[in-house]
């Protein structure tokens, strides 16, 4: 099967994971930070660069629709636990999700839910327009509505919550702390390369991501669930099972080899 065939697979099988059985939805779940914890993260950061730089616009068009890393950027944008630990199965070199893995879900949920939290503090406190808005010939590679499309683009909500995602299976599973890690900084990138938010926005919610696992990790409810994880986590991989996309996300994350680790340069 040819490697857009799978990764166009693996996205209606993930965005078609959720809302599958007609029941309600849960309640969001807490995060493990308080409020006073949130509003102090949201206080320690820069506010965002002004503008937009050529890079931008370059990124933008580096992965027209069609591409595999294309593909891999619409799967990416499925960050809700269980499913979004799927994207972490060719780094692990397991297959979460095949059976239910509870700790591991309620420790992704909560992480994500401070993400939330911290992200949308600082957006309130100083909005920014999403590159869609900003130029109308930009197509986004996800449906959305004229609330998302008018959406704050600062801090990316997207790379704080990959860049969470991935310290937290670095801590899973050290002996692939550079893979997984590897895998969250290219969630946050998929948010530009779907035109959804700027570099320098995917940058800042990485740091907001990290900052927000540091202090989350302080907290004895989550040295818990973390230590409960991490046997779920080994015992996926003694399974033995592999993700059958992993050739395609290969293939994929080869297309724009050299975009990790570039920093977006201020603008004047």
């Amino acid at each position: 099967m040819r490697p857009t065939v799978v990764l166009a697979a693996l996205v209606l099988t993930v965005g078609c994971a959720t809302g599958r059985t007609g029941l309600p939805a849960p309640a969001a779940p807490l995060g493990y930070l308080t409020s006073p914890q949130v509003q102090g993260i949201a206080d320690g950061m820069e506010a965002p660069r002004a503008g937009w730089v050529p890079d931008d616009r370059e990124t933008f068009d580096k992965v027209p629709p069609g591409t595999d890393r294309r593909w891999l950027a619409i799967a990416h944008a499925e960050l809700r636990p269980p499913e979004a630990a799927q994207h972490f199965d060719c780094a692990l070199q397991t297959r979460l999700a095949q059976t239910p893995r509870p700790a591991l879900t309620r420790l992704m949920q909560r992480l994500s839910a401070d993400a939330d939290a911290v992200t949308r503090t600082l957006a309130a406190e100083t909005p920014r327009s999403r590159p869609i808005k900003r130029f109308d010939d930009l197509q986004p590679c996800q449906r959305i509505d004229e609330t998302t499309r008018d959406g704050p683009s600062w801090p990316a909500g997207g790379a704080a919550v990959g860049a969470a995602y991935g310290e937290m299976f670095a801590a899973l599973a050290p002996d692939r702390a550079d893979a997984v890690r590897r895998i969250g900084h290219e969630i946050g990138l998929s948010r530009t390369l779907c035109r959804m938010n700027w570099r320098s926005d995917v940058e800042d919610g990485a740091t907001v991501g990290r900052t927000i696992f540091a202090a989350a990790s302080r907290d004895p409810a989550f040295q818990a669930d973390l230590a409960a994880a991490r046997l779920e986590v080994d015992a996926a991989r003694a399974e033995g099972l592999t993700h059958p996309g992993c050739a395609a996300e290969r293939r994929a994350l080869s297309q724009i080899a050299g975009q990790a680790g570039r920093g977006a340069t201020r603008e004047p």
